[in-house]
């Protein structure tokens, strides 16, 4: 027992005379843990955001305006895209050779969506082009794209000030059914077979039970606003 008064005195005593050394350590270390877990949060997020990006390629219709009618168009034109070319497309077994068809494919896609255009008697002209430009957050049912950048096929119609349309070329979620209001299961196997299974993890969060998917999701979505 004595032993033990001793050290509890011996520890009172260095407390006494050393409490702002021990406060300050503990301050210390706090930051940099919080420095440590903000810069493992940060690496993480954009681990998923550019490996994600790296292996799919992005299709973005924008409309003329948010009119009813140009919103209309929109959708016009990108089924008419998709009908022209989706075959085609569909054959290409990874993101390279997408965006490799595309390039070839590049004008033809602008010239079959400007016919679409006239044939729907508006006049506007339309551009066409292969871009690798910022996304916000798309949400597609039950499947999340976190912001950042991506490999795109860009469809301009007239001013392109209205609201966009988007969807992924590569791996294919497009071709089954232009008209899509949520993912099918085909489209889930395909981009589970081409995501890493924590790439993929995150993007299907919102369809989990799990807790840990979507917080890992999280941690992706508020680092990738914050730029």
């Amino acid at each position: 027992m004595s032993r033990l008064y001793k050290l509890k005195e011996t520890v009172e005593e260095l407390w006494k005379k050393e409490k702002w050394y021990w406060c300050a350590a503990v301050v210390i270390g706090v930051t940099f843990s919080a420095a440590f877990g903000a810069h493992w949060t940060k690496g993480y997020s954009q681990m998923i955001q550019g490996g994600i990006s790296a292996k799919v390629v992005r299709f973005h219709v924008l409309a003329n305006s948010d009119s009813e009618t140009d919103q209309a168009l929109k959708l016009k034109v990108r089924d008419r895209v998709l009908q022209e070319y989706g075959d085609i497309l569909s054959s290409c077994e990874s993101k390279e050779e997408t965006l490799a068809e595309l390039e070839m494919v590049k004008e033809k896609i602008c010239t079959t969506a400007q016919e679409e255009v006239i044939a729907q008697g508006y006049d506007y002209p339309v551009r066409v082009s292969i871009v690798r430009e910022d996304f916000p957050f798309k949400k597609y049912d039950d499947l999340i794209f976190p912001a950042g950048v991506y490999d795109a096929l860009r469809i301009e119609i007239g001013e392109a000030e209205g609201q966009n349309w988007w969807c992924v070329l590569y791996p294919q979620m497009c071709y089954v059914d232009a008209s899509w209001g949520y993912s099918t299961e085909e489209s889930h196997e395909r981009l589970e077979n081409t995501l890493t299974e924590e790439e993929f993890l995150v993007v299907s969060s919102l369809g989990q039970d799990e807790i840990t998917p979507k917080v890992k999701f999280k941690v992706v979505e508020w680092w990738q606003e914050r730029k």
